[in-house]
Order: structure tokens, then sequence, then C-alpha cells
């Protein structure tokens, strides 16, 4: 029971954003296990009733573009892509800040581009008809993950620039907590 209060007080304290954060990595992992799940039905058919299931490979194709591209926006936010930062932590801090700004700026420019190219492929393909080789699946269902992950994304980036520009970089430039505690939680 004691446990139970203490888990709430620390997830009252969590901000939207966190919270958010929190619900896309739930859904990811859900993706995960839908995958697993499939994957393992597959093999047990072939195995054992000889009765290939073709739908588990579009399936699972497509929620691994969504496992993907919707996870890269809160990995970010938590602070958990690889850095390399062998020549920027010789700087002063000011100048780390103002490097991050400049690559934030950079890297919002970009995907602003790519997002753009993915949600222009994205319409083409449903405005085609456009169809997967194995079970004739719409490919927009898969392929609008991408756009939707870098959306994400970007909007995870803003927020940091955000706290970057204000002085205020905070949790996301924390080492990263081990896996096994956040599965804990």
């Amino acid at each position: 029971m004691e446990g139970t209060a203490i888990t709430r007080r620390d997830s009252d304290k969590r901000t939207g954003l966190e919270r958010f954060s929190d619900r896309i990595v739930l859904l990811t992992g859900l993706c995960v296990l839908a995958m697993t799940l499939m994957v393992s039905y597959d093999v047990l058919m072939r195995y054992f009733l000889d009765d290939p299931q073709l739908f588990v490979d579009d399936l699972t194709s497509f929620l691994l573009v969504a496992v993907i591209f919707l996870g890269a926006g809160p990995v970010f936010y938590k602070g958990g892509h690889i850095r390399v930062d062998l020549v920027t932590n010789r700087l002063k801090p000011r100048t780390q800040r103002r490097m991050r700004v400049i690559t934030l700026c950079i890297g919002i420019a970009l995907l602003g581009i790519v997002t753009y190219e993915t949600v222009v492929s994205t319409v083409g393909a449903f405005q085609t008809g456009r169809v997967s080789a194995v079970m004739n699946y719409p490919l927009w269902m898969g392929m609008i993950f991408i756009p939707l992950g870098l959306i994400l994304m970007v909007f995870f980036m803003a927020v940091q620039l955000v706290k970057e520009m204000k002085g205020r970089a905070e949790k996301s430039r924390e080492e990263p907590k081990e896996i096994s505690m956040e599965i804990s939680h």
C-alpha cells in the first residue's frame, strides 16, 4: 500500500510532456509485443502444420517502421541517443549550449525537409493505391508512421531547443537511466 502511494506521488510530479513520451514508449513496446506474438505464431504454424502465415511479413514490417520512427522522439527526449562529445565536453558550458542550439536548429530544419518528403510519398502511395507485395495491404498504412515519427522527433527537438535557449537544459542532458530501472517502475 505504501509503495503505491509513493509511486502515485512520483507520477504526479511528472510533466505532461513526460507522460506523453511514456505513452509513446508504451505504444512502441506493445508493437514489439505484437510483432513477437505474430512471428511466434508464424513459426509454430510453419513448423507444426506446414502452413506459413503470409500476413505476418507485411504486418511486422509495418509495426517495425512504427517502433523505429515513433520511438525516436521519446528516446531523444530522455537523452537516450548516442552522442559523441569528445570535443564538446572540452568547451565552456556557454559555448556548449550555443553549439546545441545550432545543431538543434540544423536538425529541425533537415527533419522538416525529410518530413515533408515522406508526407508527399505517403500521400502518393495513398492516392495511387500502392499495395504490399505479399498480402496487398495498402502501403500508406505502414508509411504513415514515418512522417508521424519525424513530426514527433521535431516536436521533442523543438522542446529541447526552447530549453537550451532559456538556459534550462535539464533531464534530457542527464545520463539515461538503466533499462532495468525503467522497467521496474
